[in-house]
């Protein structure tokens, strides 16, 4: 791209429009100069005309043409004296004792000095030391306006050289993420544009995000739905069929295999609502719930898959704490936090679950010995969608975090400080919520 015309660069108007006012207003402030120099001068002649004046009155000393000729010798002006109120072709006289301009340059004051006589002071208008017939002055002048041309050249320079940097981003700014310029650390205006400017790529970012995952929440609740009623049917088949075998006539191997029929067409059941519950989400049922309970119940239902990772759930009840609310989806958080847990340790370990109260919060915390959260799972791991996993679909912990902030809790990820990853999550103790 090739470099802008002078006249096109802003910082070359800014500087010509600074150098014009510095131009103009040292102009005028020059005529001003002048003009207050010329008044003071004459108002100095007109004082030095009224003092000896006063004196010729006062001493009474004769109105001759010798006394003249000796006062202008004296004073360095020329004085002479007329009959009172005479008119004279060389002296214009306007009746006052303020200096009047004559011909060829020249000021006359003309004053009475009794009821005969007029003293009359003439002298050569003096050369003004503010005026651009001087030299020195046009000298000072033009030294003046160059430098003051490269003041506002270096101030132009100032203002528009960050500007410049600014835009040599903006091409493409808003369409990547990345770094804010590094504008945004000045505490000028132009810091206050960048700011701007980075904080609307991150909104423009951000409303791209949530339209992408509206877009896809849309058609995941078109998919959701559809497959949804193509499951319900069979499993609910199969639990009837399941509820219907007589038991007594079964040895124990074949009650424990029908209960695990039973249990994991309750894990498919809790899938299908989870996917609803994306698609469409409905306002809990709540009750007031045993926690210690419902943790216990939904390690036994994961026990089987536990045992065949080679993974040991062990549980902390801890104290008996009631909380309000919807026990299908509380269970199915649980679910998918501890089900994350064993899924971590391929290679087996051990989930602890410490249950505890305090300050009016339950607490439940899910502990593993995996490699723990990546950098990217701490930011986004509740995100829709993000999942690490190979598999995954990145929906169970978001599904939790929804849940459990439905309940006026909430659901955060950490390392913790020995190892493994940390999920803590939190419920008010008994307290009815607006769901």
């Amino acid at each position: 791209m090739s470099a802008p015309a002078w006249h096109r660069s802003l910082a070359a108007r800014h500087g010509l429009v600074l150098l014009a006012c510095v131009t103009v207003g040292s102009l005028l402030l020059l005529a001003w100069l002048a003009h207050q120099q010329r008044a003071e001068s004459r108002r100095e002649f007109a004082a030095l005309a009224q003092r000896h004046a006063d004196f010729v009155r006062r001493l009474n000393l004769p109105r001759s043409s010798k006394l003249a000729s000796d006062m202008s010798a004296l004073l360095g002006v020329d004085i002479s004296f007329r009959p009172r109120g005479a008119a004279s072709a060389e002296i214009v006289s306007t009746g006052t004792q303020e200096p009047v301009r004559q011909a060829e340059g020249r000021e006359a004051v003309v004053i009475g000095v009794d009821a005969a006589h007029d003293m009359v002071f003439l002298r050569e208008e003096p050369p003004l030391t503010l005026s651009l017939s001087r030299p020195a002055t046009r000298h000072a002048l033009f030294a003046f306006w160059a430098v003051s041309a490269s003041l506002a050249w270096l101030g132009a320079r100032q203002v528009v050289r960050p500007v410049k940097a600014l835009t040599r981003v903006l091409p493409g700014f808003f369409s990547r993420e990345g770094e804010p310029p590094p504008e945004v650390a000045r505490a000028d205006e132009v810091g206050q544009l960048a700011r701007a400017l980075t904080e609307a790529r991150t909104d423009l970012h951000e409303e791209r995000r949530r339209r992408e995952q509206s877009e896809r929440l849309a058609l995941l609740g078109r998919v959701a739905t559809g497959l949804a009623h193509e499951i319900k049917n069979p499993l609910a088949s199969i639990q009837l069929h399941a509820q219907l075998v007589d038991v007594s006539e079964l040895d124990a191997e074949s009650v424990r295999s029908l209960e695990h029929v039973r249990a994991e067409a309750e894990v498919i059941g809790g899938l299908v609502n989870q996917w609803l519950f994306l698609a469409r989400p409905a306002p809990p049922q709540t009750a007031l719930l045993d926690l210690r309970a419902l943790v216990a119940e939904t390690l036994d239902t994961l026990a089987a898959q536990a045992e065949h990772a080679g993974v040991e759930l062990r549980f902390e009840p801890g104290p008996d704490p009631r909380v309000r609310a919807d026990r299908t989806r509380l269970r199915q958080a649980l679910r998918n936090v501890l089900l994350n847990a064993i899924q971590a340790m391929p290679g087996g370990g051990v989930v602890e679950v410490v249950l505890g109260v305090a300050s009016g919060r339950v607490r439940i915390a899910v502990r593993d010995q995996g490699p723990g959260f990546s950098a990217a799972a701490l930011d986004q791991a509740t995100g829709l969608f993000f999942s690490e996993k190979e598999g995954g679909m990145g929906v169970g912990l978001n599904v939790g975090a929804e849940i459990f902030s439905a309940h006026g809790g909430g659901l955060s990820v950490k390392n913790h400080p020995q190892g493994g990853a940390l999920v803590e999550m939190e419920l008010p103790c008994g307290v009815e919520t607006d769901l």
